[in-house]
């Protein structure tokens, strides 16, 4: 998930050491961050399942404090950020190639675990690549650690009431308490998110299951125990729908365009729900394989609302309740868009068809590399060569940029960067 600023309940805590943290401004001192833990110990009676004081503190002695989730929190996205450039990376023809490997060499448990949820392979495969890009590395912070700052920097109001930083505090301990997790592999992300197709202590406790037949749940060191967690998550907390499209790449009849040109803002009409059939007879048409216009008619006439990522003339599509149901796993518009087109691809589908309303369009992950490694060689000895656009590198392109004469930007797309590196 990607937080950008506190709950604005905080400014009702009840708690005087979790409140001086809740400003963010400094890091958290180690007496504040254990004042802290012993007021979430007095609140255990509000877990949603028991878990005594003792218990709690027990484990909770061990955690550290950790910075990095405050400055994750602090994370101002005052960059614009572009379609194109994140499904160009993220669906890249290297992705696409790895999640075919995967599909072939792990095909009979794939192949079960479809049966078993009906979630298409292809699917589980993508959000594991999305994730985690097929491996365990799924993080570097204690989730231990990670939920109990992030407990300690985002209080709740009520001490008695529902709270989800809070609760995912208590549901990491409560798998450490009961041997459900290994404290060496119970690492993730900032945000307390772990294993192969990353699960928050709070799903995980609720929807792991077996995939290997071992008996355990292990989604950190077990692809089967991953994959069919993550099929469980889809069909329990979204109601999966088998043989249901996520996605019809469209084309909008002429006389209704009007209403769904766009100043790049996303339009999602899911109040707009219709059969497929209804909006074939209301004009409106698939596209196939190298743009061919095609009758929209899906098997088992779904239920279909437009979304457009940037309104018109950018790619349209009508989505199903399956849109909805990936979103659930990670509520970003975008990350549902990278796994549907992902899978479509590895299924051998074109993925995205209509050009998106650019003359500059996204680089893959190889791309990226290129330019790194050009950046290097130009003396930014704080890039590295990784694939990913992050601060450093996007500081070295705004100081190339301007060294060129080019307009002052901090990105590049396939055109601006032969011009930067010519």
């Amino acid at each position: 998930m990607k937080v950008v600023r506190l709950l604005a309940a905080a400014a009702a805590c009840l708690f005087a050491a979790v409140c001086a943290a809740a400003a963010l401004d400094a890091p958290m001192t180690p007496g504040d961050f254990a004042d802290c833990v012993q007021s979430l110990a007095d609140q255990t009676q509000s877990s949603s399942k028991p878990l005594a004081r003792e218990d709690f503190l027990r484990i909770a002695a061990g955690a550290k404090y950790d910075d990095r989730v405050r400055r994750a929190l602090l994370v101002v996205k005052g960059e614009p950020t572009y379609w194109w450039d994140e499904l160009a990376a993220t669906t890249d023809d290297q992705r696409v190639e790895d999640g075919r490997a995967v599909l072939s060499r792990a095909a009979a448990p794939l192949q079960r675990i479809e049966a078993q949820f009906g979630v298409p392979k292809e699917i589980i495969v993508a959000l594991y690549g999305i994730e985690t890009n097929y491996g365990p590395a799924a993080g570097r912070i204690p989730v231990l650690d990670a939920t109990l700052s992030l407990a300690c920097l985002r209080p709740c109001p009520d001490p008695n009431g529902r709270c989800l930083a809070r609760e995912r505090a208590f549901t990491a301990v409560r798998l450490l308490r009961d041997s459900r997790v290994v404290p060496e592999t119970f690492v993730g992300s900032w945000a307390g998110a772990f294993g192969r197709t990353q699960f928050e202590p709070d799903s995980y406790e609720q929807l792991a299951v077996d995939g290997d037949g071992d008996g355990i749940a292990d989604i950190v060191n077990s692809e089967p125990d991953a994959w069919a967690s993550t099929a469980n998550h889809l069909v329990r907390r979204g109601g999966w729908i088998p043989d249901a499209p996520v996605y019809v790449e469209v084309r909008v009849p002429a006389e209704q365009q009007a209403e769904f040109m766009g100043n790049g803002e996303t339009i999602r009409l899911a109040d707009r729900m219709r059969k497929a059939s209804e909006w074939a007879a209301a004009g409106w048409k698939a596209i196939g394989p190298e743009g061919a216009v095609l009758p929209l008619a899906l098997d088992g006439d779904p239920e279909l609302y437009p979304f457009l990522p940037v309104g018109l003339p950018g790619p349209a599509f009508l989505v199903s309740r399956n849109f909805d149901t990936i979103y659930r796993y990670n509520n970003s518009v975008r990350y549902v868009l990278e796994v549907a087109t992902l899978a479509n691809r590895i299924a051998g589908g074109p993925g995205i068809v209509t050009p998106w309303p650019t003359d500059d369009p996204g680089l893959s992950r190889a791309q990226i590399r290129e330019l790194q490694a050009w950046l290097i060689a130009q003396g930014h000895t704080l890039v590295v060569a990784d694939g990913v656009a992050g601060r450093n590198t996007r500081d070295a392109i705004e100081e190339e940029r301007a060294k060129k004469g080019m307009p002052p930007g901090r990105r590049v797309g396939q055109r601006t960067m032969r011009e930067l590196m010519s």
